[in-house]
């Protein structure tokens, strides 16, 4: 599947982007939904959208805040009530341009579940991650995941950026679409571009020019 890679990250916060609707834009050549007259018009369409998320790096992954569902994803504000959003965990590979993908609901209560641990120390130059991220990364993420990811390398920053989700799946005899795991895109705050592959849970990483 080809993506088609639209607009540039936002480097500023959600306060600082206009406000903008979701965009589900149609590939050329493609039929309008309701009225498909090839397998190809029986696709969905891509969705395309400005997205509020957050992310934190880390010393070999990142970490990002999305909404859990497309609707909630393609808001410019949110606000975050647990169980709204996921966390996504991208944890590098040795080749340094992708790896493994893993998705957590956050349902970090800030009424309920403490920020941080008070009794971890993070090594000089390094950072504790907190709140939703911090949660994963302390109770979600198996030891072996958490060594691997390491310690967070810079604090957590909110800002508006692209993303862009094609579903995957298959057209059955009828001509009928049918739904499998797809591919989700977005842009960093450095303006990297994530990959995000459902079938596989991996992710590949395309580093800014």
């Amino acid at each position: 599947m080809i993506v088609l890679l639209l607009g540039t990250a936002c480097a500023g916060s959600a306060a600082q982007s206009p406000t903008q609707t979701p965009v589900f834009v149609v590939i050329p050549g493609e039929t309008p939904a309701g009225s498909p007259t090839t397998p190809e018009a029986a696709f969905p369409t891509p969705l395309v959208c400005r997205a509020e998320i957050v992310e934190q790096s880390f010393e070999n992954g990142r970490m990002f805040w999305v909404g859990a569902t497309l609707e909630e994803r393609c808001k410019q504000e949110h606000d975050f009530t647990p169980g709204s959003g996921e966390i996504w965990v991208a944890i590098f590979d040795e080749s340094g341009l992708g790896g493994e993908w893993l998705v957590f609901v956050d349902d970090w209560d800030e009424l309920t579940d403490p920020p941080y641990d008070i009794t971890l120390s993070p090594p000089p130059g390094l950072i504790q991650p907190v709140r939703g991220f911090g949660k994963v990364w302390r109770e979600r993420l198996t030891e072996e995941q958490r060594e691997a990811i390491g310690w967070a390398t810079s604090n957590e920053y909110k800002f508006v950026t692209d993303y862009r989700y094609e579903a995957g799946g298959y057209i059955d005899p009828e001509g009928v679409f049918v739904p499998r795991p797809g591919l989700h895109m977005l842009v960093s705050l450095g303006g990297e571009r994530f990959f995000f592959d459902e079938p596989s849970q991996t992710f590949d990483y395309i580093p800014a020019e």
